[in-house]
C-alpha cells in the first residue's frame, strides 16, 4: 500500500512539475515576421514582433529583445546586434486580456552569410522566457565599391596636395631672393 501510494504521489509531483512550464508558456505566445529573408549586404530590413496576451488577465513588465546567430557552416556563432540594429530590447508597459502588441526591429545586414533571428520575451511574473520560431535570413555579398571612381581620388589627392606645397615653396623661395 505504501508503495502504490508513493508512486501515486511521485506520478501526481511529475505532471504537476509538467504542468506549470506548459501553462506559462500558453500565457503568453510570440511570433516572427517575416519568417524568412534573402536579401543583400546592406540592405535594411524590419522584423516585426507580436508579442500575445493568451490569458484572461493583463500583463505587465514584458521585455521583448531581438537575437540574431550565424549558422554559416564555420562560423556558428551568436551575433552582437550593436552593429545590426539600434533597437535591441523593447519594455512593453501593458498587455490587455487576449491582446497583442507588436515591436519593430530595424535591421542593416552587415556581413554576407547564413543567420536566424528570433524574438524573446521575458514576463517578470514567469520565471520561463518564451521564443518565437526561428526566421531564416540568408545575405548575399555584395561589392559596393566602383574602382573608377576611388582610383582618381585616391591617387589624384596625394599628387594634388604635392602641387599645392611645391606651388608655396616656389613662392617663398622667389621671394627670399
Amino acid at each position: 500500500m505504501k508503495k502504490s501510494s508513493l508512486l501515486l504521489s511521485t506520478i501526481f509531483l511529475a505532471i504537476l512539475v509538467n504542468y506549470v512550464p506548459a501553462s506559462a508558456a500558453s500565457r503568453v505566445a510570440v511570433s516572427i515576421d517575416p519568417p524568412s529573408v534573402q536579401a543583400n549586404m546592406g540592405d535594411k530590413i524590419t522584423y516585426t514582433g507580436t508579442i500575445t496576451n493568451n490569458s484572461g488577465k493583463a500583463i505587465d513588465n514584458v521585455i521583448a529583445y531581438i537575437s540574431l546567430a550565424n549558422v554559416t557552416q564555420g562560423k556558428e556563432a551568436p551575433m552582437d546586434l550593436e552593429d545590426w540594429s539600434a533597437n535591441k530590447a523593447i519594455k512593453v508597459d501593458a498587455i490587455p486580456p487576449h491582446g497583442t502588441y507588436e515591436g519593430k526591429w530595424p535591421m542593416r545586414l552587415i556581413d554576407s552569410g547564413s543567420y536566424v533571428a528570433y524574438i524573446t520575451v521575458v514576463d517578470k511574473n514567469d520565471n520561463i522566457p518564451i521564443s518565437s520560431m526561428m526566421s531564416h535570413l540568408e545575405i548575399k555579398r555584395i561589392l559596393r565599391l566602383n574602382p573608377n571612381n576611388v582610383l582618381p581620388v585616391a591617387l589624384g589627392e596625394p599628387v594634388l596636395i604635392g602641387i599645392v606645397f611645391m606651388v608655396i615653396a616656389f613662392k617663398r623661395r622667389s621671394r627670399v631672393k
